[in-house]
Formats: C-alpha cells, sequence, structure tokens
C-alpha cells in the first residue's frame, strides 16, 4: 500500500522521524509547508502519516490547516507520529478530533521523546542525553513500522488525564490562538551578519529582511528554526536566549530545512 508521511518540522527531530518511518515501511515523506500554499490538497496515497512537534502541549497550527485542506480525507488510513521535548500532552488526542470534523479518522497515534528545542526556557541538552533518545527511537520506529504496514489501529499514545486537562484542555486552548503574534518577541542582535538564513528557514515567510536585518510579520508557528539555524547565534527570543545553546538534530542540516520551505 502506498503511503505518503508528510511532516512539519523546524529544528529536524521530526524530519529525521519522518525520513526514518518513510525508510521503513517504504513510504515517500513530504513537507508540510511544500503543499500548504494549495488551496486543496488531494493525496493519492492510500495510508497518510503526519508527523510533526508538540506546542504547548497541543498541534502546530500549520498542521491544523494542513488536514483542513486534504479532500479525500475519509479514504485514508491516517497515522500519527508527535515528537516532544517537555510533555507530549494530548496533542494525539488534538488531532484526532480535527481529524474527525474534517470526516476521517485516526487509526494510530504515537509519541517520540526527542531533545527539546524551545530555548525561552532552556538550552540543549547534553549530547549525551541526545543520544539516549535518538538510540530509543531507532528501536521504537521498528515498532511502529510494524504497526501500520498492517493498518492496525486502536493505539492513542497520550500523557495521563490529569496533564492533558491541564496543559493540553486549558493552557494550549488559551495560547494556541495567540501564536501567530508571538514573533513580537523574536529579535537579532549585533551578531547579526545579514546572511538572510532566517528568512530562508521560516517555513510560512513570516521574515523579510528590511534593510538587512530580519523583520517578524506576526504569522509565527513558534518552530523557532530562525532562532536554532542562525549560524551566529544572531536571534533571540525576550531576554534569555543569548547564552542557551542552540539545537538541531544532527542528522538534518540546513540545505534540507531551506529546500523543504514552501516558495511563493
Amino acid at each position: 500500500m502506498k503511503t505518503d508521511v508528510y511532516y512539519f518540522t523546524g529544528t529536524g527531530n521530526s524530519l529525521a522521524v519522518a525520513k526514518d518511518i518513510a525508510k521503513e515501511i517504504k513510504g515517500e515523506f513530504i513537507s508540510i509547508p511544500s503543499v500548504i500554499g494549495e488551496n486543496n490538497i488531494r493525496i493519492d496515497a492510500k495510508a497518510i502519516g503526519i508527523v510533526f512537534p508538540v506546542y504547548m502541549w497541543g498541534v502546530p497550527l500549520i498542521v491544523e490547516r494542513f488536514i483542513k485542506k486534504i479532500e479525500n480525507l475519509n479514504e485514508k488510513y491516517i497515522f500519527a507520529i508527535v515528537t516532544y521535548g517537555g510533555m507530549p500532552g494530548s496533542a494525539i488526542n488534538i488531532l484526532e478530533k480535527i481529524i474527525e470534523r474534517c470526516g476521517g479518522k485516526l487509526s494510530a497515534g504515537f509519541k517520540v521523546h526527542m531533545p527539546g528545542n524551545y530555548t525561552p526556557m532552556y538550552g540543549a541538552i547534553a549530547k549525551e542525553k541526545q543520544q539516549k533518545l535518538f538510540d530509543n527511537w531507532d528501536k521504537k520506529v521498528k515498532i511502529i513500522a510494524e504497526y501500520v504496514k498492517f493498518n492496525k489501529q486502536g493505539k492513542k499514545e497520550n500523557n495521563n488525564m490529569l496533564i492533558n486537562f491541564i496543559f493540553s484542555g486549558i493552557i494550549y486552548k488559551i495560547l494556541a490562538k495567540n501564536i501567530p503574534k508571538m514573533d513580537k518577541q523574536f529579535w537579532s542582535d549585533e551578531k547579526c551578519n545579514e546572511c538572510g538564513i532566517c528568512q530562508k528557514v521560516c517555513p510560512v515567510n513570516n521574515i523579510e529582511m528590511i534593510d538587512s536585518k530580519p523583520s517578524w510579520k506576526g504569522n509565527c508557528e513558534q518552530c523557532f528554526a530562525c532562532l536554532q539555524w542562525c549560524p551566529e547565534k544572531a536571534i533571540q527570543y525576550g531576554k534569555n536566549t543569548s547564552t542557551r545553546e542552540r539545537y538541531h538534530h544532527p542528522n538534518a542540516n540546513i540545505s534540507d530545512i531551506i529546500k523543504r520551505v514552501r516558495n511563493d
């Protein structure tokens, strides 16, 4: 059965996961930003995988927009894999409800612990700890692949109900609508060399260069690609990121991110 694995990524965790699962199930992996500009998305594959990072214990806004544009969702076997650094919350449950409202059914959902990248709160964890998470994923990808190859149904991995209620049920609902405007806290410091990489890696074309410096346009996804991929560590968010270590997945490189961002 032909399977397309669609993914959204800022720092490469979900890209790496999408690549790995696509390889295991002999599917194709496709960037969500590369197709989001279409008015309607028709998918010929019989099975769809959706891979994305958990944002604020929920689903990135671009992923929700993507699902709403798929024309023939009711015809597909759909599975999801969410990557998370802190807690996955009930991202799988939220996604399931979005898919159901669009006429489809989420057959399986999995969570994968990866190094976190929310630099406003913390820097990159030690390389040794990162490697342990990567090793765990190398084992889990085999398990997930066997599950979805046979179109199995029912497995949904989430946090416990109390965590889901507090973080995904309350905080996510309050904050999600404000995400696009949260880019007001981004700024570039004196290390900026005007290279424009921040603009190129933005998955929603939310950055423009004004007088050779980045300016954010109020349509942010909070993926932090601009901050994490800046070669000079010149992109900051708020007051506390300048001394914190950046992170991106070691198997992702900047060209992977740039060539999979839509051009419109």
